[in-house]
């Protein structure tokens, strides 16, 4: 977890308008999929609302979910709000509502209403590694004071919505592979206390990715070689670990 630098707080690039061509035809099409809030979220969402759309320099007319979605079309990220609520001397942080159209194989509905520990469940080893620590982080969030991190994992389909996983592995070689690299950022919303929760997905040919250098070859092999399996299954690897390894040997040995 680094310090964010609001002036950057989203990414400015050549997918910009591309995602935001996919979000507004997904709540056209599909929006039971990709908007989804419990009743109490309206004041969360609005105040998060106001600050997406203040950093684009635009306003809205909608309130509470509403606004958070004419936010979420605003911005390639998708936007998640955590409530702030006191439990004896404490403070717990449901998931109250989201716009997601870019899920890397995780349904929206399925999350509302739990808080951080319980999002993650089926994230191997989350609870034991880093479940106290994200807890603690987001007690201990600022408004003054936002938050960014990155995770990765590898795919065998381009598709920044994927809400489901694939029964069965998609391509038979390491280089049709993507990889997908989520920028995620925390924000302590000032008027209700709540958090905006931020994820924006990039994804890139891993034989493109590659590319970069012998470098970012050693590295991701490593990565890959020593995921424990569970959390080789759950970031869609374990399939392809064998031959991935394999694959990324060869790059070096040619080097």
């Amino acid at each position: 977890v680094k310090p964010l630098d609001l002036e950057g707080w989203f990414v400015r690039d050549e997918e910009w308008e591309p995602t935001l061509a996919m979000k507004r035809e997904l709540v056209a099409s599909r929006r039971e999929s990709v908007v989804a809030f419990r009743e109490d979220a309206h004041d969360v969402a609005q105040e998060a609302a106001e600050l997406v759309l203040e950093w684009v320099g635009k306003r809205t007319a909608c309130q509470g979910v509403e606004a958070l979605v004419d936010a979420a079309l605003s911005v390639p990220d998708d936007l998640t709000v955590l409530r702030s609520v006191p439990v004896d001397g404490s403070e717990q942080l449901p998931f109250v509502a989201g716009v997601v159209c870019s899920p890397s194989r995780w349904r929206l509905r399925e999350k509302i209403g739990l808080d951080m520990l319980a999002v993650h469940r089926p994230v191997a080893l989350y609870a034991e590694h880093i479940g106290a620590a994200v807890d603690t982080t987001l007690t201990r969030l600022s408004p003054e004071k936002p938050v960014w991190r990155s995770n990765w994992t590898l795919e065998d389909h381009p598709a920044l919505f994927q809400p489901f996983s694939p029964d069965r592995p998609l391509v038979e070689h390491p280089s049709e592979l993507w990889i997908r690299i989520e920028r995620e950022t925390l924000r302590r919303l000032p008027r209700t206390q709540g958090i905006l929760f931020t994820i924006r997905g990039f994804q890139e040919p891993l034989a493109t990715y590659v590319q970069r250098g012998p470098g970012v070859v050693q590295n991701l092999r490593d990565l890959v070689a020593r995921l424990p399996d569970s959390l080789a299954r759950y970031k869609s690897v374990y399939d392809y670990r064998a031959a991935t390894i394999s694959w990324l040997n060869s790059l070096l040995a040619s080097a």
